[in-house]
């Protein structure tokens, strides 16, 4: 709207001085005064609400970016042209150029995201898990906060509580490694949930879920264990002082201690009556005498 057109500017003073003009209508035509060949080359409701939703998109990635210019402007010349009257009677046409600027745009979002991550193992008491987040733009981002949020605090602490937030600055092309402590009160797998969010508290982003498997023993495992250990050291020495008062129980049982003059089986033939003595005793010098009768002829010692 300049000089050279149809329109003159001037300020509020010089127009609230200046008189109406008489041939100026004040009544509102009504609807029904639209022609009804134009209401039909109209773009449609939804095409609006497309519209607002690239908008609306172009608005929560731009504050990311390091270097807004190369992406808001093209954007905003395409979202005008959506708008624009002449794709009237070219329905088809306004509707894929519609869904090539949203797929662009769409692209150029997911372009920074969360690397999938797998079963992640926590072996100590504390430990940290690294999260990635990727950056495929020509530029930087910054102004993220990366949200890594446990879902049984209880037996898995992020920081100090269920979750802890991390700001995020990634240069173009660049992957970074965000880092969160955790403390660890129980054994076994607990569901965890990273997430992008824009310093105004928008989420960016398809979040990403994992395990983080906990294997430490706890105190109070460490505890049950060295019982159970200490309890089976007791019930081995029970068991071997049993054993040895039962063999000694068994030795008096016999005849007392092996030795002894007298004393039972081991003590028999100390008086020299042809018993079997001692053991270790030297050997008989003849050999022993036959039990068969004395054959014809042969003398027999008396």
């Amino acid at each position: 709207l300049d000089d050279e057109r149809w329109s003159t500017p001037q300020n509020l003073t010089a127009a609230a001085k200046t008189e109406p003009d008489a041939r100026a209508t004040t009544r509102v035509p009504g609807g029904g005064s639209y022609p009804s060949a134009l209401r039909k080359q109209e773009l449609p409701k939804a095409a609006f609400e497309e519209i607002k939703e690239t908008q609306d998109k172009l608005d929560r990635f731009k504050v990311i970016l390091t270097n807004q210019d190369r992406v808001v402007p093209p954007f905003g010349r395409a979202v005008d042209r959506e708008m624009s009257t002449s794709w009237r009677g070219r329905a088809e046409e306004a509707q894929q150029f519609r869904s090539v600027v949203s797929k662009y745009l769409n692209q150029l979002i997911g372009s920074v995201q969360l690397i999938e991550k797998s079963e992640a193992k926590l072996s100590g008491h504390s430990a940290t898990i690294p999260v990635t987040v990727q950056n495929n733009l020509l530029q930087g981002v910054d102004e993220l906060v990366l949200r890594l949020e446990s879902s049984k605090p209880t037996r898995l602490k992020i920081g100090e509580g269920r979750y802890q937030d991390q700001p995020v600055k990634v240069s173009g092309g660049h992957s970074q490694s965000v880092k969160f402590t955790t403390t660890a009160n129980a054994n076994g797998p607990v569901p965890v949930r990273a997430q992008l969010y824009t310093e105004d508290g928008r989420a960016y982003g398809a979040p990403i879920r994992f395990d983080v498997n906990v294997t430490e023993f706890t105190p109070t495992v460490m505890l049950v264990l060295a019982g159970g250990v200490l309890l089976l050291v007791l019930a081995g020495f029970r068991m071997y002082t049993q054993r040895k008062r039962q063999a000694r129980e068994l030795e008096a049982e016999q005849g007392g201690t092996p030795g002894e003059p007298g004393a039972g089986p081991a003590g028999e033939g100390q008086d020299g009556d042809g018993g079997p003595g001692q053991p270790g005793d030297p050997g008989p010098d003849t050999a022993p005498e036959s039990p068969a009768p004395s054959g014809p002829g042969e003398t027999v010692d008396r």
